[in-house]
């Protein structure tokens, strides 16, 4: 029977590679039982500890051990995922749902599963050809505005880091890691605390997840833009599209990500909204030992991945944070609209590279710079601004940190991850004063805590991606926005935030919308 074994500690640096083969071993020692007492061992959670001294490895197994009593049920409480809820009849057929992000994706995965043919449409391509689009955008420099970094099959997400951690408690986060690993993803994204997927298994578990849909029924309309939708008598009917179709269907479950900016402002002409916090940033680049070296405080450890951090100064009133640490990543120009750029951050699962990189971003309140329109108006500035400072061809622009805070047109090493390449561009003047004024004092902030940081760090262009600055309001109990059986999710509605969290809001909104048909 099997035993809750928590607070194994281990000294990192002493740890082989494969410690995860030693399992028995760390369960029998912490019990002070024999190794061959211990009959199976697995991982429940994993997390590194390297706030004071060596880095430890913190760890919570389950084991089968002889002569020790089993753990009550409620102790694996935590760690049991919670399956959506599909009824046994549902009176729903052909549902749409607009995006294949992780709201939109696992959302339609519910409803197929429901036996629903949920029809799910998206303006850009299937992940391969996307993968092939962006390869393209480096190569010619000529921009698919609709199949791109922002745009297309798994959303912005698929080319990121894929980091799963989250500050959701909704327990069917723990279900829609074990669902990622169904579909390809590496199988310790269940159990490691600060978990990522990486853009090379990204790519799989989006078109697995696709098939697995189709074989339940779903249909996948790309290359389908929505323009509008139908309201009559203040209830959803239907969708318009760029060749000029009209879709009619009972439902919609609405989840464009953050690149459906355009069909968002069409909507709150049509549907409740509210002005919500907004974050936007730089991104800056530092080489990864210099991270190594300071989160781990010796060289990176065999055990042990390249490092990360999570920084957050309090010393402005504007507090500014790191955001989507990218280890052993690349910065790239995640634009879904020509002359814009827009930077972002990419790591394969192996996180290999030689640098890190992450964004700096502060956060704007409701309602700081007037209306939606100045919002909008800011990020697109923000963003042709990225764009011609770059040079006008994509090439992203950047600054030494300690040139920005001189103001400075400084790049002493163009060395970087970033495949469209650097030029040196005088990012402290297209910030606005209130996100200088911010950088400025988290930089010297963040210098304080790891050496070097602005020595060796160079921002590189400016991330205006980072959240929807407007909500699309929805009833608590149904969930469907101000406009009947129309269910508003994920990121791009301003309901989520990551992966995680945008899966699990789709998912909560296709139960809403099962039970409405039940």
């Amino acid at each position: 029977m099997s035993t809750l074994i928590k607070d194994i500690v281990l000294d990192a640096v002493k740890l082989p590679p494969d410690w995860t083969e030693h399992l028995a071993e760390f369960a029998a020692k912490k019990l002070g039982v024999a190794p061959a007492a211990v009959t199976a061992a697995e991982v429940l959670a994993a997390a590194t500890d390297s706030r004071r001294g060596t880095p430890k490895l913190l760890l919570t197994i389950q084991a089968d051990v002889a002569g020790i009593p089993a753990s009550p049920p409620e102790e694996f409480a935590a760690f049991t995922p919670q399956m959506p809820e599909i009824p046994a009849a549902v009176k729903l057929d052909s549902p749409l749902v607009i995006g294949t992000g992780p709201a939109g994706i696992f959302g339609a995965w519910v409803l197929a599963k429901a036996g629903c043919r949920p029809v799910i449409i998206d303006r850009g391509a299937p992940v391969g050809q996307r993968a092939e689009d962006y390869r393209n955008f480096i190569r010619t420099r000529q921009l698919d505005e609709e199949s791109n970094l922002l745009i297309g099959e798994g959303g912005a997400g698929t080319f990121s880091d894929g980091k799963l951690y989250t500050g959701t408690k909704d327990r069917r986060a723990g279900w829609v890691r074990h669902k990622l690993v169904e579909c390809g993803a590496p199988p310790e994204i269940i159990w490691k605390t600060r978990a990522h997927v990486g853009s090379d298994y990204l790519q799989l578990t989006a078109a697995n997840l696709r098939r697995e849909i189709e074989n339940l029924g779903g249909k996948f309309l790309f290359h389908t833009e929505v323009t509008g939708i139908k309201v009559k008598n203040g209830r959803f009917h239907g969708v318009h599209t760029a060749s000029g179709d009209f879709l009619e269907a009972p439902s919609l479950l609405l989840a464009p990500g953050l690149g459906g900016r355009n069909l968002l402002r069409q909507l709150m002409q049509q549907a409740d909204w509210e002005l919500k916090p907004f974050q936007i940033g730089c991104r800056i680049e530092h080489p990864q030992h210099l991270i190594d070296r300071s989160m781990y405080h010796i060289s990176r450890p065999a055990a042990l991945g390249a490092a990360e951090y999570h920084l957050v100064s309090r010393k402005y009133p504007r507090h500014t944070a790191s955001f989507c640490m990218c280890p052993g990543g690349e910065v790239v120009n995640a634009t879904a609209w020509r002359n814009h750029s827009i930077s972002n951050g990419m790591s394969l699962f192996a996180r290999a590279g030689e640098f890190a990189n992450s964004c700096l971003i502060s956060t704007f309140a409701p309602g700081e710079l007037g209306s939606a329109d100045n919002v909008f108006e800011l990020i697109d500035q923000l963003e042709t601004a990225c764009f011609q400072l770059g040079g006008g061809d994509y090439t992203l622009p950047a600054q030494d940190a300690a040139g920005f805070l001189r103001r400075e047109l400084t790049l002493k090493n163009r060395k970087t991850s970033a495949a469209t390449g650097i030029t040196p561009g005088r990012i402290d003047e297209a910030v606005p004063s209130e996100l200088f004024n911010a950088l400025e004092s988290a930089l010297r902030d963040f210098d304080h805590r790891i050496p070097g940081w602005i020595k060796q760090g160079k921002f590189i262009g400016i991330e205006s991606c980072v959240s929807a600055p407007v909500r699309l309001l929805r009833n608590r109990e149904t969930l469907e926005s101000s406009i009947a059986a129309l269910y508003p999710a994920g990121e791009g509605c301003g309901a989520a935030g990551g992966i995680i969290s945008a899966a699990c809001d789709g998912i909560r909104c296709a139960e809403a919308m099962l039970k409405r048909f039940c």
